[in-house]
């Protein structure tokens, strides 16, 4: 499964990076049989963004490390010269918790799970 890294760089720029998780089978909930897992990741909090269309951010940085799942809606970020359209089951990981971070744009009403790490 496919997840997009958004981080700042060694010259304080945001970029984006394609990352993959990787799974193994292990014993998730004997006892049902063994199923493909990635490794845990601690994670702090749970919430759910509701962002209308058209709001839009010029720079921002994240406001902590985080994961961002699209639910519904698109959502365009840009970061670094480079823009990404997330729509319903894209996964973004938001390193960028420095300035000048990425800039928001809502494209289509959209819901967004994220988990603070």
């Amino acid at each position: 499964m496919n997840y997009l890294r958004l981080y700042t760089d060694d010259h304080g720029d945001a970029r984006f990076e394609d990352l993959q998780f990787t799974f193994a089978p292990r014993a998730f909930a004997p006892p049902a049989p063994p199923v493909d897992v990635s490794d845990p990741i601690q994670a702090s909090a749970f919430m759910m963004l509701r962002l209308p269309k058209g709001w839009r951010d010029g720079a921002h940085p994240a406001p902590a490390r985080q994961f961002m799942i699209v639910v519904d809606g698109l959502v365009e970020v840009s970061a670094g010269g480079e823009t990404r359209l997330l729509s319903p089951g894209d996964v973004l990981l938001a390193e960028d918790t420095a300035p000048p971070g990425h800039a928001t744009t809502v494209i289509d009403d959209a819901f967004v799970a994220v988990t603070r790490l």
